[in-house]
């Protein structure tokens, strides 16, 4: 048998039905159709429309970054809008983000994109990494993940492999461009300090979250409790990517530092 060429959707749509470990079956009941119907639109024997494309889509639970892109693929309009945050469309969603991080003070808080960019933070967050909002992905992955004066070895390589493990969630759960390389990068950081630690020294830990810290001078630093929010049933890609990261004091010392970090400053 001779080998079948796909179409541009249909190697999309094919990398991502294997990707998420789904038989055309499987995938056509999922997304109301038929095997058959899977295996034509997979080699191009034809051609989906809009509704099938948009089933399929919330089949492979594709972001909405990808869902446009599979639609594209397919010759047809994006339907999700892209807008950049400081957009007037953007303003609701703008204030929410601004009042979360105002609300948030004492405490650390930070807004991204996907690669680790760096949108926005609170007073809090700019008094901790000044500058931090003005520095590229690779910016700060090579200041994460690169040897520095004072901070024990095993400092820095447990921080790389942190940023490591968060590419490759983020990559998992929502393909962005920008990431394979940026993870390249990490990755290449980080094994160059050494080995990963063990995992069994985290799970050994008698904790029901695994907690971060915040190093405020070499040898010297606060146990925190890190929570995300996502907004819920987005409808624009640059809603979908955000991710505001809050930053909670995970002892009464921790709370403490906060605290008059920001009566300081006030």
């Amino acid at each position: 048998m001779p080998d079948v060429t796909l179409s541009p959707f249909g190697e999309r749509l094919r990398a991502w039905r294997k990707r998420r470990g789904l038989s055309q079956m499987d995938l056509a009941i999922e997304a109301d159709s038929t095997p058959r119907y899977i295996s034509f639109i997979e080699t191009g024997r034809s051609r989906p429309g809009r509704e099938l494309v948009l089933r399929l889509v919330e089949a492979l639970q594709l972001s909405l970054r990808d869902g446009n892109a599979l639609l594209m693929a397919a010759g047809l309009r994006p339907v999700y809008t892209e807008h950049d945050l400081d957009a007037e469309a953007m303003r609701p969603v703008r204030e929410i983000v601004e009042r979360v991080l105002e609300n948030h003070e004492p405490y650390p808080a930070f807004v991204f994109a996907p690669g680790l960019r760096v949108l926005r933070t609170n007073r809090t967050g700019e008094r901790l990494f000044p500058g931090m909002t003005q520095l590229e992905p690779a910016q700060l992955i090579a200041l994460w993940c690169s040897p520095q004066p004072g901070v024990p070895e095993a400092e820095v390589r447990a921080a790389a492999y942190q940023v490591v493990a968060v590419l490759r969630r983020e990559l998992f759960a929502h393909p962005h461009p920008d990431i394979p390389a940026l993870l390249e990068q990490a990755e290449s950081l980080a094994k160059a300090l050494g080995p990963a630690p063990p995992a069994l020294d985290v799970l050994e830990r008698d904790e029901v979250v695994m907690g971060g810290t915040v190093r405020l001078a070499p040898g010297r630093e606060v146990p925190t409790i890190a929570t995300v929010l996502r907004f819920d049933k987005p409808l624009d890609v640059t809603v979908a990517e955000l991710r505001v990261e809050l930053i909670f004091p995970a002892d009464d010392e921790a709370d403490a530092f906060f605290r008059s970090l920001g009566s300081a400053a006030s």
